[in-house]
Parts: structure tokens; C-alpha cells; sequence
């Protein structure tokens, strides 16, 4: 098995290599505005993507950069199945599926927010199983009924957990915080049974615990001050965020600490609001990630370089609408910090 990872990490520190440097980022808030930023981003290894974005002639400004930072992202995750076989290449496309999570809880939101199908888009990685196609559909159906059928139509897995929720959602007044867990509870239990079936060390698979564990904190957060049933909202599959904690956490009031919390998710303990909390979060599963890259013969390090990769492109995100909208640069200084 080692063998099989020689050729696949020695192209994953090529193209970490390929990150933008620590400064990019900082260099950007006092660049000349938009155009400074993109002119910037060109220079890069977003070039290509960028010229690519112009060219088809469909986007422009904002558009344009979104759909360059997102064909970026795509165009590696794709290098990264090309370059594995057998056991590493299932354990990427294993890891690459979160991105259809995130997508349609995007694809979600945005439709509860009644924005258009280009504003979809413009929020999605499709890096998953999911295509650009079906995302589109999705994005451009008349409702989220319409927009389940479309999921249904590609045979995905999270189709049926989908078309509960739009059910559950419609008859609950739109209860975006049930529709998203319901997702989640699917998509993390096919997850979780995956990584155990599949060959990986210990330490991934306590990476994808850590993972479910977080999802657990931010759900039971949100669920505070409102009058549920919030066992039906916990999501099996952690190690850390048992169920009993998860209950307390979801029943405090409003800005009480989190001392329930142990092992790594311990330094949540002191956190003051969701920002907060979510920025730490990161941080845990950042350690997890950098501690599984330690080893040079598994899949360490293309989870580690996934999750650099996955803020790099969340950042310049940022950026580009700060630019774009003029934000001023203390303020985008402080979002870029909390991504």
C-alpha cells in the first residue's frame, strides 16, 4: 500500500508548491481595488482559469473571477483522481463527495434566499460526484421541488435524503436549519461507513469523526433559543460530541460557554459567538488534517492539502467581493481572518 502513494504525494507537494504565499492574501487588501485584484490573480496559478472564464464570454467582473477561483479548484481535484489508482484514488473521490454536500446545501440557501441560478453558481465547487450540469439544473429549476427531480434524474446517492427534506421543509413553514440536517445526517452516515470499509490509517478516520463532531457543535449551537426536539438533529458518526453533549450544548441559553466540550474541540470552550466558534472549528480540523500530512506514504497529505487549497479559494472569494463592493479594508481584513 505504501507504494501506491509514492507517485500520487510526490505531485501533491507539487502542487502545494503551487499555493499562493502566505503574503498573497495581506498584499490584496491594498491592492488598486477590483482591478488590482484581478490583475494580481493573472499572475498566478489562476491564470489559466481566469483567461479560460473571460473567454467563454458569458461572465464578467465578479462572475469572471468566481468561476476562474472555482475551475482552479475543480481542474485539481480532478489532477488528484488522475494521478491515483485503486485504494488512494477511491479515498479522494471519498473525500472530494463533501463538496456535494456543500453544494446542494448552497443550492438550498440560495433558493430560500430567492436568488437567481448565475448567484447559485457563482457559490458552488463542483469537485464532487456532482457535475457543473446537474448544479445548473438545480440552480435553474422553478422550485425546489423541480430542483430535487433534477438530483434525482443524476442517480445521486443524497436524491431521496433531498426529496425529504424539500418535503419536510414545505410543511414546516421553510425550516432551513431541518433541511440541512437532514442532508447532513444522510450524507454522514454513507460517509462514515465508507471510511470504515475503505483502507486508510486510524488517523483518517478520525479525521472524518472530527468532521461529523463539528457539524454536531454548529448545528447544536443554532438550535438554541428555539423550542424543538433537538435529539432528532444529531448526527451519529463523532467521537467527541456524543449525543449527551450535544443535548446540553442545544438546550443552554443563548452565550453560554462550552466547557463540555473535550479533546481538541476543548479550546471552543471560551469562544464568544458562531464566528468565533467557526473560525476554532476550522482550526481543529485544520490540526487533524497537517497531523495525518506528517506521513509521507498515505493520504495524509492530500487531505492536507485539500483543506489549504479549499481557504485558499474561500479567500480569495472574499477578497474579490470586498474589492468589488469597496468594503472598507479593516473590515475585510477581519473576514479574512475569520475564514
Amino acid at each position: 500500500m505504501p507504494a501506491a502513494y509514492g507517485y500520487l504525494n510526490a505531485r501533491v507537494r507539487g502542487l502545494r508548491a503551487k499555493l499562493l504565499p502566505p503574503g498573497f492574501m495581506a498584499e490584496q487588501l491594498d491592492a488598486a481595488g477590483f482591478a488590482g485584484f484581478t490583475s494580481a490573480l493573472s499572475q498566478t496559478a489562476y491564470g489559466r482559469d481566469l483567461d479560460e472564464a473571460q473567454a467563454t464570454g458569458e461572465r464578467d467582473g465578479l462572475a469572471t473571477v468566481d468561476a476562474a477561483i472555482a475551475r482552479g479548484f475543480v481542474r485539481t481535484t480532478r489532477a488528484l483522481l488522475d494521478y491515483a489508482d485503486g485504494a488512494p484514488r477511491d479515498l479522494i473521490a471519498l473525500l472530494l463527495r463533501r463538496y456535494d454536500l456543500a453544494n446542494l446545501k448552497a443550492v438550498v440557501r440560495a433558493r430560500h434566499a430567492g436568488r437567481g441560478a448565475d448567484e447559485v453558481m457563482n457559490a458552488v465547487l463542483p469537485a464532487g460526484d456532482l457535475s457543473e450540469r446537474t448544479l445548473r439544473g438545480m440552480a435553474e429549476a422553478t422550485d425546489l421541488a423541480a430542483a430535487g427531480q433534477v438530483l434525482a434524474l443524476s442517480g445521486h446517492p443524497l436524491a431521496e435524503a433531498f426529496r425529504k427534506g424539500v418535503a419536510g421543509y414545505l410543511a414546516d413553514g421553510g425550516d432551513l436549519l431541518a433541511f440541512e440536517v437532514g442532508l447532513d445526517r444522510a450524507f454522514y452516515a454513507r460517509w462514515s461507513a465508507d471510511a470504515a470499509r475503505l483502507p486508510a490509517p486510524e488517523a483518517f478516520r478520525a479525521y472524518v469523526a472530527a468532521e461529523v463532531d463539528a457539524t454536531n457543535v454548529r448545528t447544536a449551537l443554532k438550535l438554541r433559543g428555539r423550542a424543538l426536539d433537538v435529539t432528532r438533529f444529531f448526527v451519529p458518526g463523532g467521537r467527541m460530541v456524543a449525543a449527551s453533549t450535544f443535548l446540553e450544548l442545544a438546550t443552554q441559553p443563548i452565550g453560554t460557554p462550552l466547557p463540555a466540550l473535550r479533546g481538541p474541540f476543548a479550546a471552543l470552550a471560551d469562544a464568544s459567538g458562531m464566528s468565533e466558534v467557526d473560525e476554532r472549528l476550522r482550526g481543529v480540523l485544520d490540526q487533524q488534517a497537517r497531523r495525518l500530512g506528517h506521513d509521507p506514504l498515505d493520504i495524509g497529505l492530500v487531505v492536507d492539502y485539500l483543506r489549504r487549497k479549499e481557504q485558499e479559494a474561500a479567500r480569495l472569494r472574499l477578497i474579490a467581493r470586498g474589492t468589488f463592493y469597496g468594503v472598507p479594508r479593516a473590515a475585510l481584513a477581519k473576514e479574512l481572518g475569520d475564514a
